[in-house]
């Protein structure tokens, strides 16, 4: 939180270690006074590297080379990543993406991200999400740790953080970026946070970056509280139960539907409107909807399951008695059985003789058929019948004597596939 006078060196030192991890770190350089100031404060570190991100944009050769300079000065080991931007609508969001996917790929093994966020960029980040109607977790900001991301100088000031810069002699360059008025953050930074500060409340930074603390508090309780909504992924989609969207209040809801958009699509959410058409999905008001960044979320049964793009069909296999095939996501197995014997819901039972003259497990072809006692039947209506979604009917296995299909998998045998005798084969698939 703020602090009421400025601290000495030692004492933000001793400040940013006691939140550092005993594991290796990497310190987000910005080549600007507040990622100096923090990569001074954790140079005692014993594992500690540095990170620069190069957009390649108007200014971006100054800030490597005080980033750099920075680095050789605290005997710090650099690590320069290109991530370059093209100038444009949407930069800061846009940089800001790009910078954070080339540190997330970057990272090494159970390393931590500490960056130079101060409590101005923590004000300004509130303001911004409140003036796009954000809720608590929004509000909160900059404040909600994640358990990779370490905030050690969200208690202090930026003008703090730059008097400290100097008179440490650290290297540093102004990015001009800063003063560009196109950007909503910096018409914040020079002209609502200032007007609030001088004719509304005093020190409006530290009641902005206290509001935030306090809603990261709110919105880790309601973050815990959905974590009773269990997300099972499964086929390249990520399910969540409508049972439990439907009965928890609207906010845990929220909270665990924004949890699966943002394993789908990092570290974007989806909107308000998203949550909405989800929520719409799982009381069975619409069956599919599509979302911001490719996602599309359909009803399945019990579930709204969140996806990006179709299942990709794997390749046909062959089984055999006592054997089993990797189909996709699932394990199809084949075991010598009896008539009479018990027997799983996914299981079917399949004539001997049909193995004896191979079977192949691969998907239906659009408009294929299987027999039935009277005629023929379209195998996308047997999946139906079977529950299968539809996302996943196209890559379903089926059993196939060649061109002919003998049973659909937790579905359908034909007539001639069916055990004659007391003998037969249990064909079972389950998800791995």
């Amino acid at each position: 939180m703020a602090e009421t006078r400025r601290l000495t060196p030692d004492e933000l030192r001793d400040q940013v270690a006691a939140v550092l991890p005993d594991g290796p770190i990497a310190i987000a350089l910005g080549g600007g006074a507040d990622s100096a100031v923090a990569a001074w404060a954790c140079v005692p570190h014993p594992m500690i590297r540095g990170v620069f991100v190069d957009h390649g944009l108007e200014g971006s050769a100054d800030l490597k080379t005080a980033a750099v300079a920075l680095a050789d000065e605290l005997e710090l080991a650099v690590t320069v990543l290109d991530a370059p931007v093209e100038a444009g609508r949407n930069l800061e969001s846009r940089a800001r993406s790009a910078r954070w996917h080339a540190i997330d790929a970057s990272r090494r093994g159970g390393e931590v991200v500490v960056t130079g966020h101060s409590q101005d960029d923590l004000a300004e980040t509130l303001v911004m999400n409140l003036l796009r109607g954000a809720g608590s977790h929004g509000i909160a900001a900059m404040a909600d740790y994640r358990h990779d991301i370490i905030r050690p100088l969200l208690g202090v000031s930026r003008a703090d953080l730059r008097a400290l810069a100097e008179e440490l002699g650290l290297p540093f360059a102004d990015d001009p970026a800063n003063e560009d008025p196109a950007h909503l953050r910096n018409r914040i930074r020079a002209d609502l946070i200032p007007m609030l500060e001088r004719d509304y409340r005093k020190g409006v930074r530290t009641t902005l970056a206290r509001a935030a603390f306090l809603a990261a508090a709110d919105d880790a309780a309601l973050e815990a509280a959905a974590t009773v909504i269990g997300i099972i992924e499964e086929d390249g989609a990520l399910l969540v139960p409508t049972a439990l969207l439907n009965t928890v209040p609207p906010p845990v809801a929220a909270r665990a539907i924004r949890r699966a958009l943002r394993r789908l699509h990092p570290p974007y959410a989806g909107t308000a409107a998203d949550v909405d058409a989800v929520l719409a999905v799982a009381k069975g008001e619409r069956r599919r909807v599509s979302l911001t960044g490719g996602v599309t979320a359909s009803w399945e049964r019990p579930y709204v399951a969140l996806w990006v793009s179709e299942p990709i069909a794997p390749e046909p296999a062959l089984l055999h008695v006592s054997g089993s095939v990797r189909f996709g996501a699932r394990l199809i197995t084949a075991a010598a059985t009896n008539v009479s014997g018990p027997k799983r819901a996914s299981t079917v039972l399949v004539d001997p003789a049909v193995f004896h003259a191979g079977v192949t497990v691969r998907p239906a072809a659009i408009g294929e058929r299987i027999d039935i006692e009277h005629g023929t039947k379209l195998i996308r209506d047997v999946l139906a019948e079977a529950g299968v979604p539809v996302r996943c009917r196209p890559v379903w296995p089926v059993l196939a004597n060649d061109a002919k299909i003998a049973a659909v998998v937790a579905g359908r045998v034909a007539p001639w596939a069916r055990p004659t005798g007391d003998s037969a084969v249990a064909v079972a698939e389950e998800w791995v």
